[in-house]
């Protein structure tokens, strides 16, 4: 073919736009590539320092909380958190996941913490390290120097029974229990607490545990063979036998402290109990009677659903009531005895009521029968719920200088799972504020359990029966009227 017979598309020249134009796409397209791995490059280097995820739970339960950041910030010792298991572990569940996102999260909150997962499978030798500790897999190990916290991967969430009888976690502790661990291993005189045994007295499991977590040392005594030495906190919870008096001489001795005083007994009574002549005697000492029978709540509001015998308390003390993060969240008491104080000073003695049922509030006595009517009732409130009663030694200067405290509480059923582990109630944290001002502690945090399910509303029964009648009542009448008022409005235009 001549080059006269050649047609336009195919003279040469005209391939060379197209060249330049197919070149520039190569290379655009090989920009956009690097560019594209340049940037996933910075994402992981970022991801790596940074914490690039966003907690969009209600409660930031992926997310540590100011305590935990406050702790890890100040700390001045190396500590180690060894985890007994393979990343891949933690699969399967979104309670695991949100355990290990959070135990992810102390590293990069302080160079001093790191965190290491140990296959306890392949490396069994890793527990000659701990001679003194019963290792299994799942456990976590947090270490500071010599003191050891061993957290068994259960004692990462709190549990509950669903209908049918089936174990089900109800929330994560897991940052609880990490940081308070943080707290055990590097306090250098932690509080220690004698769970008093024997005289049958009631195993409040949820509560122990969380004096544990919240960087208490619990140990249980038998008031018959152990010595309370070396104890700054004792709990009696509801013994169902009467003490002797060599047990009450003891329990005498531990809060005189050779004239040192700074002891605290927690005391709590139930309707359950029998007659405690000798246990009654010791109170009395202490201006306090614990009187017979169940209190009950006439006013529903006042009740938690609506059940007359789990009554909720006012706040008496403003000063306990203003260290809860939400002020209103009632305590409830459930199964509570009738308290009585005998006086509010006398000598070195001083009680105070800490909290109280309401004047609608009535005692059943332990004999009424199946028929008992509120009329019936044996006294009316204002009722004592929770007591704190102290012995005072002043100084020259009228300031106190030495103090020992007997809290006296209504409800063993107070400290109960159901009580402890409800985020509508302020039990827990009330009783930690309380325990914690007694013992003097100033290294202490209170983090609340993280739930991963639907929030539960928080309400009391009056405010439930106030939301029935703008839901049931206010709400149609309102839809009604503004629907009659467009109505009549177009009718007369």
């Amino acid at each position: 073919m001549t080059a006269s017979n050649r047609a336009p598309g195919d003279r040469p020249e005209s391939q060379g736009p197209a060249r330049q134009r197919q070149a520039l796409f190569a290379a655009l397209l090989a920009l956009l590539v690097a560019a594209t791995l340049l940037l996933n490059i910075v994402a992981l280097q970022l991801g790596q320092r940074l914490n690039l995820s966003y907690d969009l739970t209600a409660n930031a339960a992926f997310k540590a909380g100011p305590e935990t950041r406050a702790l890890l910030a100040g700390l001045e010792r190396d500590v180690d958190i060894y985890v007994l298991a393979t990343v891949d572990g933690f699969q399967g569940s979104a309670y695991l996941q949100q355990a290990q996102r959070m135990l992810a999260q102390y590293p990069n909150l302080s160079p001093r913490v790191r965190l290491t997962y140990v296959d306890y499978v392949f490396d069994p030798t890793f527990a000659s390290r701990f001679p003194q500790l019963t290792l299994a897999e799942g456990n976590v190990l947090v270490v500071c120097g010599d003191r050891v916290k061993q957290l068994a991967l259960a004692e990462l969430f709190n549990y509950t029974y669903t209908p049918t009888g089936a174990l089900t976690i109800l929330s994560s502790r897991a940052e609880e229990a990490l940081t308070g661990a943080i707290l055990y291993v590097t306090s250098d005189d932690p509080v220690r607490v004698a769970v008093l045994t024997g005289h049958g007295v009631a195993d409040m499991t949820t509560f122990t545990r969380l004096l544990t977590a919240n960087n208490y040392e619990v140990a249980q005594v038998n008031l018959a063979t152990d010595a309370l030495d070396g104890y700054d906190l004792a709990l009696l919870l509801a013994p169902a036998i009467d003490l002797s008096t060599d047990a009450l001489a003891r329990l005498d001795a531990f809060l005189y402290n050779n004239g040192a005083y700074g002891k605290t007994l927690l005391y709590t009574a139930d309707v359950t109990q029998p007659p405690l002549p000798n246990m009654d005697a010791f109170l009395q000492e202490w201006g306090l009677v614990v009187g017979d029978g169940a209190v009950f709540e006439t006013q529903a509001e006042r009740t938690y659903q609506y059940q007359p015998y789990y009554p909720v308390a006012a706040y008496v003390d403003a000063g306990y009531r203003d260290q809860l993060k939400d002020p209103s969240a009632p305590v409830l008491l459930p199964l509570s005895r009738p308290l009585e104080l005998l006086f509010t000073t006398q000598g070195s003695l001083q009680n105070e009521v800490l909290l109280e049922f309401a004047d609608t509030a009535g005692v059943r006595p332990s004999a009424a029968t199946a028929g008992f009517n509120v009329q019936q009732a044996t006294r009316w409130g204002p009722l004592p719920a929770l007591v704190l009663a102290s012995k005072r030694i002043y100084g020259a200067t009228g300031v106190t200088q030495f103090r020992s405290n007997l809290v006296l509480s209504a409800s063993n059923a107070m400290l109960d799972t159901f009580s402890i582990q409800n985020t509508s109630l302020a039990n827990s944290e009330y009783l930690l504020n309380l325990l914690n001002t007694l013992c003097e502690r100033t290294d202490v945090v209170n983090i609340e359990p993280k739930s991963l399910a639907g929030q539960t509303l928080a309400i009391t029964t009056r405010q439930a029966s106030t939301l029935g009648v703008l839901l049931a009542g206010a709400l149609p009448l309102a839809i009604l009227g503004a629907g009659l008022a467009v109505w009549l409005a177009r009718r007369h235009q």
